[in-house]
C-alpha cells in the first residue's frame, strides 16, 4: 500500500522547483518537431535526477526506463508532450513567451513538468512501487502527423512493451486539485476536408456561357451538410462542418474557374469514420456528374479516436478518490476534440485524464493561463498512478 501522505507531502516540497520549470518552458515555447532547446532542457532535468534516456525520437523526443524491484511484473508508460502552438500570446506575466507568435497556449509545459515532477518522486521512492516505470517525453502533438505515431514507428512501444499507457491533459474551468476522467471512447477522430471544384469561368452578366463553380460548390457543401444531419438524427456523434471557402480569382462582374472549401469531420467510431469517407467520395463524383465540372474532396486522415480502456479508466475513479477525495473525481463527456495520445490507445490499454488548472479562457486561446498549484498536485498524483495503477486485472 503506498503511502499517500507521503507522496502528498514530497509533491508539496516540490512545488517552487515546478513552477520554475514550468515558468522556464513556458518563456521559451518551440513549434512541432523543432522542439531543440525544449529537448535539452528536459534532458538535463532528467541528469540532474541521475535518470538514463535516449534522445533523438522523431528528432526531439525523449525516451526512458526506471526500474524498481521486478522490472518485469508491470511496465507502466507516462507521456507527456511538449511542443507549443503559433499563437501569439497576450498575457500579462512576467515569464511569458519571448518567442513572438509562439505560446504554450494548450498547457504542453505543464504536462512536461508535471511529467518531469512524477519521475523524480518515482526515482526517490522505489521500495513503495514494483516494477517499471517508461517515460516519453513526445514531440509534436499539434501537428501531422503527430509525434505519437511517429514514436511508435519508431518502435518506442516496444523494448520493453508497456502493458498500459497514461497521458494527462490540463483542463481550464476545472478546480484545482480536481480530477477528470471519460470512459472508452473519449476523444474524436479528427480528419481534414480539402474540396476543390473546377467549372468553366466568363462573364457574369453572361452566366449561360459558364459554368459556375461556385453554385457548384455551394451544392456539394448543402449534400455534406444533409448527410451529417442524416447520420446525426440516426444517434451518431460526429461532425462534419466546412470552415473555409474562397475562390481562384472571380470579381463582382467575373465567374471564376475555380473554388475551393475546407472543413472538418470528427466522430468516435472508426468503422463509421471509414463509411463517412466513402459517403464524402460518392457525393464528390455525384456532384461532378451533375455539373459535367470536376469536384473532388481530398481527405487527410488525422488523429484516431482516443480510447480509455475500461479497467484503467474504473482504476482511476477509485485511485483519484483515495488521493483527492471522492468530491474530487469528475466524469466528464466524450469530446470532439482530438489529441495524438489515440495513437497509443489503439495499440495497448490506454488512459488519458484531465487535470483541473483553475479558472481561464480556453486552450489555444491566446490568454490562457494556468494556476500553478496545479502543477505539483499533477505531478504527485501522477506518481501514485503509476505506482499503484494494475494493467493486469
Amino acid at each position: 500500500m503506498v503511502d499517500i501522505s507521503k507522496i502528498l507531502n514530497q509533491s508539496n516540497l516540490l512545488k517552487d522547483e515546478l513552477i520554475s520549470i514550468r515558468r522556464r518552458l513556458h518563456q521559451y515555447p518551440e513549434l512541432s518537431f523543432i522542439e531543440k532547446n525544449t529537448s535539452l532542457f528536459i534532458q538535463s532535468e532528467l541528469t540532474k535526477m541521475n535518470i538514463d534516456y535516449t534522445a533523438g525520437w522523431a528528432n526531439t523526443g525523449i525516451v526512458g526506463v526506471i526500474q524498481s524491484t521486478n522490472p518485469d511484473k508491470r511496465i507502466i508508460a507516462l507521456r507527456a508532450d511538449i511542443d507549443a502552438l503559433p499563437i501569439q500570446e497576450d498575457n500579462d506575466l512576467e515569464f511569458r513567451s519571448a518567442h513572438p507568435g509562439i505560446m504554450h497556449a494548450c498547457g504542453h509545459d505543464v504536462h512536461t513538468t508535471c511529467l518531469l515532477g512524477a519521475l523524480k518522486l518515482l526515482n526517490a521512492n522505489k521500495d513503495l512501487w514494483e516494477g517499471s516505470i517508461k517515460f516519453i517525453f513526445q514531440p509534436g502533438e499539434e501537428k501531422l502527423p503527430g509525434g505519437a505515431s511517429m514514436l511508435i514507428a519508431e518502435n518506442v512501444l516496444d523494448n520493453p512493451k508497456p502493458d498500459c499507457i497514461i497521458g494527462q491533459h490540463v483542463q481550464p474551468n476545472m478546480p484545482v486539485g480536481t480530477l477528470g476522467f471519460c470512459e472508452n471512447k473519449a476523444m474524436a477522430s479528427c480528419d481534414e476536408l480539402y474540396i476543390k471544384v473546377i467549372g468553366k469561368g466568363g462573364h457574369a452578366a453572361m452566366p449561360n456561357l459558364a459554368n459556375n463553380p461556385i453554385i457548384i460548390i455551394s451544392d456539394l457543401i448543402h449534400c455534406v451538410n444533409e448527410l451529417y444531419k442524416t447520420k446525426v438524427s440516426l444517434g451518431n456523434k460526429l461532425v462534419l462542418s466546412i470552415g473555409k471557402i474562397n475562390s481562384l480569382g472571380g470579381a463582382t462582374n467575373i465567374i471564376p474557374d475555380e473554388v475551393n472549401a475546407e472543413g472538418t469531420f470528427r466522430c468516435m467510431d472508426e468503422g463509421f469514420r471509414n463509411e463517412i469517407h466513402e459517403s464524402l467520395l460518392r457525393i464528390a463524383g455525384v456532384i461532378s456528374d451533375k455539373y459535367s465540372a470536376s469536384a473532388s474532396i481530398e481527405i487527410v486522415k488525422g488523429y484516431p479516436c482516443l480510447i480509455n480502456d475500461s479497467n484503467l479508466t474504473a482504476q482511476f475513479s477509485n485511485l483519484a478518490a483515495h488521493y483527492a477525495g471522492s468530491e474530487s473525481v469528475v466524469k466528464m463527456d466524450p469530446r470532439m476534440t482530438s489529441e495524438d495520445f489515440a495513437y497509443y490507445s489503439q495499440k495497448i490499454p490506454a488512459l488519458f485524464y484531465r487535470l483541473g488548472t483553475g479558472k481561464s479562457t480556453n486552450v489555444h486561446t491566446s490568454q490562457f493561463v494556468v494556476n500553478e498549484d496545479s502543477i505539483h498536485f499533477g505531478a504527485g498524483f501522477m506518481a501514485y498512478l503509476a505506482m499503484t495503477i494494475d494493467p493486469i486485472v
